[in-house]
């Protein structure tokens, strides 16, 4: 069974082909061009590269099926002229139609926050596809996924991280160590004071859409995680304040980072929005935020509304706070997630990484595939 269902039954119209799935009132109707344009038969898709080899530009603007036949996992399309039959797999067609079901976010609601027990152990992450699976779905589903019993060592956690996908290369390196005793960069989250919640990256043009934190030595006291859910609090601002959740979807912030030799700059609205109206990516660090200027109107208006999405952030109920302690591994969407720290005393050494948004979920795909071939 094709993910999203399957097809029932096609009907040939003048205008397309006429599909009906499982698990769908309504039908789709497939246009004659686009079934040529996608089919997959070896000379119009290569099955090495999966690349285009069809005409895309060649094809009738008129053209119109002679027949049609569905054989369950694949439709045939035969054609009036020489051009050899089409054939379109159901996987595709459900992928090309939005059909695949959607992420299953559980945003965390008001004073109820997910219990983050029981973690996965990293033997299992280590050896079993499945695990790493089950690992990335809870990243997906709740934004953030917990990993206990990493050998403290700075190869264990880059084995472990690219059990998810190859490290992210940064200004400060693709495995990075964090801690008040490290000296590398002029950065707060190199001190031992407390960090209000915020996302990474809003100073690159494409911001990281995944974190990975491995706590590798721990002494002293404080030192806890914060992890807040951008998503959640994004919703409760569109519920409370429509106006202000309008201006953060539509200004775009500049953020800079700034040391010698580096001039890193991006801007983008503080609340992304998807195709759906959904907020797909939430850029909030106030730590890196740029000096601009908007008229004076809309200027109090965004003040207003960043400092409403400021106080959402930062009401402690809605915190998660999480004492990371040596072999406990956290890794949290970077795009809906916002992280702070609590000040602490005594050594707190993580080994950490970035990874782009695209391979986290390629990799979720590959996962998934292995499991429903």
């Amino acid at each position: 069974m094709a993910p999203g269902g399957v097809v029932e039954t096609i009907e040939e119209r003048p205008d397309g082909l006429l599909v009906r799935f499982s698990h769908r009132s309504s039908p789709v109707v497939v246009s004659w061009r686009w079934i040529r344009d996608h089919s997959e038969d070896p000379a119009s898709l290569d099955p090495a590269t999966t690349q285009r080899l069809v005409d895309t530009f060649a094809i009738p603007h008129d053209l119109a099926a002679t027949s049609t036949q569905l054989t369950g996992a694949s439709i045939r399309v035969t054609w009036p002229d020489s051009t050899p039959p089409s054939v379109v797999s159901v996987v595709r067609l459900v992928e090309a139609a939005g059909l695949l079901p959607a992420s299953t976010l559980e945003l965390w609601a008001d004073a109820v926050l997910p219990d983050p027990t029981p973690p996965f152990h990293h033997q299992q992450v280590m050896s079993d596809d499945g695990a790493v699976r089950e690992w990335l779905e809870s990243v997906e589903r709740l934004g953030f996924g917990l990993v206990r019993g990493l050998p403290p060592t700075r190869e264990a956690a880059e084995a472990l991280a690219r059990r998810v996908g190859y490290p992210r290369a940064t200004i400060f390196g693709a495995m990075w160590t964090l801690s008040s005793n490290v000296a590398d960069h002029e950065d707060s989250a190199y001190t031992s004071s407390f960090l209000e919640p915020h996302t990474d990256g809003t100073y690159s043009v494409d911001a990281p859409g995944l974190q990975l934190f491995a706590c590798l030595e721990r002494t002293g006291t404080g030192g806890e995680s914060i992890l807040v859910d951008g998503f959640a609090a994004a919703e409760r601002l569109r519920a409370e304040d429509p106006a202000a959740f309008e201006v953060l979807g539509q200004v775009d912030v500049p953020c800079h980072y700034l040391e010698p030799g580096v001039h890193l700059r991006a801007a983008r609205p503080v609340l992304r929005a998807g195709p759906d109206g959904r907020v797909a990516q939430v850029s909030f660090n106030n730590y890196d935020r740029a000096p601009f200027l908007l008229d004076p109107g809309l200027m109090d208006r965004w003040y207003d509304a960043y400092s409403r999405f400021h106080e959402l952030c930062n009401q402690r109920q809605h915190w998660l706070v999480i004492g990371l302690t040596p072999g406990d591994v956290l890794l949290f969407d970077n795009w809906r997630v916002l992280h702070g720290r609590m000040a602490y005393t005594g050594s707190r050494v993580f080994e950490g990484c970035y990874h782009n948004r695209e391979d986290f979920e390629s990799r979720l795909r590959v996962l998934r595939h292995a499991r429903h071939p």
